[in-house]
């Protein structure tokens, strides 16, 4: 056997008992490290929908809907990381995320605490779709909570707690134009042999955006297609912001 066949097979196997075991790290967030021309893996576990919710003076007259979109997820991800990934001598790769992987985004997304790192069960979704793809690193894109463990002091104590991903918020108190939420975390995860590590994590919510030029349709409960795609721009422009100081985190050897 080859030394780099040897080599492979080491990895392999390292790979495959960090699985067995359902090893992910929790320690203290720091700085990514990954070498010149590194392949980082670009992961969105965010559904293509936004949610209207409208804040009336009155409860009763308040009402959330929840649309889908034409849009892709993965490819506003791209979008917005391409470039930066390219500039720092990385490598993009877009990457459909795992069944196994999708079916744990509740536990990994929506009920962990991410200040503290991966929850252990999500170390193997991770490890497999980076041992498969060959990948040094992934970026994954996914919907967070407006409470406090996800929004932590920018959490809006207005709205309810329950809301999601992208948000579109009418009817608040002195707003002329619709609030735009991006309720989403934004991880770095490396991916060595030993197991993933959370490097970095980017809340999306602490930013805000006003959908400007809106125009309430007649039925303020049914938004037409033609008028949401009008949100594409604007969400890809929080994106491409959140991913920027995402990216401040990864750093690659020269």
């Amino acid at each position: 056997m080859t030394a780099s066949a040897t080599r492979a097979v080491v990895v392999a196997l390292c790979v495959l008992a960090g699985l067995g075991a359902g090893v992910a790290h929790a320690a203290r967030l720091e700085d990514l490290q990954l070498p010149p021309g590194a392949r980082v893996g670009l992961v969105s576990l965010l559904d293509a929908e936004v949610t209207h919710f409208h804040a009336a003076r009155q409860v009763q007259g308040s009402f959330l809907k929840t649309y889908p979109l034409a849009w892709s997820t993965e490819a506003m991800l791209s979008d917005a990381l391409r470039a930066g990934l390219t500039r720092l001598g990385v490598t993009a790769v877009p990457v459909r995320a795992s069944e196994a992987l999708l079916r744990a985004r509740e536990d990994c997304f929506l009920n962990a605490n991410l200040a503290k790192g991966l929850p252990k069960e999500c170390g193997p979704p991770y490890a497999q779709l980076a041992f498969q793809e060959h990948l040094d690193a992934l970026i994954v894109l996914g919907p967070g909570l407006n409470d406090g463990t996800h929004a932590g002091g920018t959490r809006r104590k207005d709205l309810p707690e329950y809301l999601r991903g992208w948000c579109v918020v009418t009817g608040e108190e002195g707003a002329s134009t619709p609030t735009l939420l991006n309720l989403t975390e934004l991880l770095l995860i490396g991916a060595p042999p030993s197991g993933p590590v959370l490097a970095a994590r980017e809340w999306g919510g602490a930013a805000t955006g006003k959908w400007v030029g809106f125009t309430a349709p007649a039925d303020l409960k049914a938004l037409p297609d033609q008028q949401l795609d009008q949100l594409r721009p604007l969400y890809q422009a929080m994106l491409e912001g959140q991913g920027g100081t995402l990216l401040g985190h990864l750093k690659v050897a020269r």
